[in-house]
């Protein structure tokens, strides 16, 4: 949902839609764009979404906007952690839109792919953990009520890889009841036709005659769970509905024959939800997980989900650079918009005045970004300054308005239309790690980093200390240039480092520290940063894998694992000695 479609962002402008200020161009595809966008309100309100904004031509096709309109009513009755939640459906100068929770992250199917090319294997621990979070978001959709207590019988019809987002901190999400079936009229299921994809459809949905239920889903999450585990699919492929139901027969391999590190309990509770007859599968998805929490027991739920987050920071790397890049500029470009809206609602609380479709978009973020850098990611603060007095919003406004406008796309500098407004200067803060303290000439500024402090007089030089606890401090000096009224300073501040101590019963064990060999237990590892996470792996001929994740908090801190012989399931959790 969130990968910006990098092609189309040369022709976009951040621009007004309604009340949405929007601000990126995620996706295009045959029936929408999707855009990230924000809505504002009082006090310095903000709110983050995904904007779907349908096609003109979608647009004028009624069928499929009383489907749209469907599921966004349908949908916004679930509101559980792991489904997307939709805010709102609507239209804006005959263009239809849902507004929806925005999740940074990919699709299942997307981190499948990627995470094989990175040559990085889910544990069948991780792989349990992704199924019970879909499992969840299922279970609370299919016994859903209405307001009068009576079962709305969701059935989500299209649960596969593609409708399932994976954050980067290892949530997951599910999303799309476009062809979701329900007892009421938002149903868009279309009974007597085969809808979904067809590797992830249950034989039962391919007959007419034979009533079938919310298990069709089960069996979805089952496929799913058998393909992150084994990385093979359990049914031979399908191309028609007599090939789907013959395949559907087919015998599965048990998952622990095509990788021993898969617990053998889950070949009977894949064998159980992948079942032909649906009355010998899972009566419901809570039973399911019910089952799965049985093997993952007793591995720390915690540990798991921080591991998987993990990995996905690690494979997506450079996509999450991307994506804080893309968002460096908001507070700027928020507060052009927001000028923008004002100027739309009117003045003195009269009838809104609309400015021409041109007037409502502004400069190209790329010549806004120059003068920024790509690092930057401000979020809001200022010193104390006099406030401009308002100028009046009359026809001499507009004038005033669109000149500076134009002008400010033309500027060389690409100092951008917030020059408007942001007198006498702009100074962006930004350290890595985040949330530093910073003095501005000795002047402690209350917001930490990354912070935006306005008012600061840029022709004259002077100094900014950016500092954090356990950290050196970064003085950064700041010259004067002539123009410039927006300045930027970045400071890395270096952490602190220590060692940590890793022992197992028994000892011997091959140790690799973020997926780098680092010796054999008992071991010292040096240079490690504190107040981070780290992930450990323990590898002992003739006993259990063992992988887990550290928070160090002092230098010379110690961790124990005692490893599991073969035949032995489970882990145990680390001990500290302090």
């Amino acid at each position: 949902m969130v990968e910006p479609a990098r092609a189309s962002q040369l022709d976009f402008k951040p621009h007004l839609f309604g009340k949405f200020l929007v601000l990126q161009r995620l996706a295009v595809g045959g029936m929408a764009e999707i855009y990230r966008a924000k809505v504002v309100g009082a006090a310095g309100f903000e709110k983050e979404l995904a904007l779907k904004r349908i096609l003109p031509a979608r647009s004028r096709d009624q069928g499929f906007i009383k489907m749209l309109v469907n599921e966004a009513k349908l949908t916004a009755q679930l509101t559980h952690s792991n489904i997307a939640q939709i805010y709102e459906c609507g239209e804006v100068e005959g263009a239809y839109f849902i507004a929806m929770e925005l999740v940074y992250g990919v699709s299942m199917k997307e981190m499948m792919a990627a995470f094989a090319r990175a040559s990085t294997t889910l544990t069948p621990e991780q792989a349990i953990f992704i199924v019970l979070q879909l499992l969840h978001g299922l279970d609370y959709a299919h016994r859903k009520t209405d307001a009068g207590g009576e079962p709305l019988r969701v059935v989500h019809c299209d649960v596969s890889p593609d409708n399932a987002l994976v954050s980067w901190e290892g949530e997951l999400k599910l999303l799309d009841f476009g062809i979701a079936r329900a007892a009421t009229g938002l149903s868009n299921y279309k009974e007597g036709m085969l809808m979904g994809k067809l590797g992830y459809v249950a034989p039962e949905q391919a007959s007419i005659e034979k009533p079938w239920d919310h298990r069709v889903d089960l069996l979805a999450a089952g496929i799913i769970l058998y393909e992150l585990l084994t990385h093979q699919k359990p049914f031979p492929k399908a191309t028609d509905v007599e090939s789907l139901v013959a395949s559907r027969k087919a015998k599965v391999p048990a998952p622990s024959a095509i990788d021993n590190r898969i617990p053998r309990e889950l070949d009977a509770i894949l064998a159980h939800a992948l079942a032909w007859d649906p009355e010998k599968r899972y009566p419901s998805a809570r039973a399911f997980a019910d089952a799965l929490v049985d093997v993952l027991f007793p591995t720390p739920h915690s540990a798991i989900q921080d591991l998987l987050g993990q990995q996905m920071r690690q494979v997506f790397a450079d996509r999450i650079a991307r994506q804080r890049a893309a968002r460096a500029h908001d507070v700027l470009v928020v507060k052009v918009l927001q000028h923008l809206l004002e100027i739309q609602q009117g003045a003195g609380g009269g009838a809104p005045v609309v400015p021409p479709a041109s007037m409502r978009e502004v400069v190209p973020i790329a010549d806004f970004e120059a003068s920024l850098g790509p690092q930057s990611t401000p979020v809001g603060h200022g010193l104390e300054r006099p406030r401009p007095k308002p100028l009046r919003r009359g026809l001499g406004f507009w004038k005033t308005t669109v000149l500076a406008l134009v002008l400010a796309g033309l500027a060389a500098a690409g100092t951008w239309a917030a020059e408007l407004w942001l007198r006498p200067g702009v100074l962006v803060v930004t350290s890595d790690p985040p949330g530093a303290r910073v003095t501005v000439d000795g002047r402690d500024m209350a917001a930490p980093t990354p912070t935006v402090v306005e008012g600061v007089d840029l022709s004259r030089p002077f100094s900014v200390v950016v500092s954090a606890k356990d950290r050196k401090s970064v003085t950064v000096p700041v010259e004067p240039q002539l123009g410039k009224l927006v300045r930027r300073v970045h400071a890395t501040l270096a952490g602190a480092l220590g060692a940590i101590i890793v022992e197992s019963a028994p000892p011997g064990a091959q140790v690799q520290i973020d997926e780098h060999a680092a010796g054999v237990t008992p071991l010292t590892i040096e240079n490690v940063r504190l107040d981070e996470r780290h992930r450990l792996d323990l590898a002992l001929p003739g006993h259990e894998l063992d992988q887990f994740v550290v928070l160090p908090e002092k230098d010379g801190q110690r961790f124990f694992r005692t490893l599991a012989p073969v035949h032995l399931r489970g882990g145990a959790r680390p001990k500290e000695s302090k």
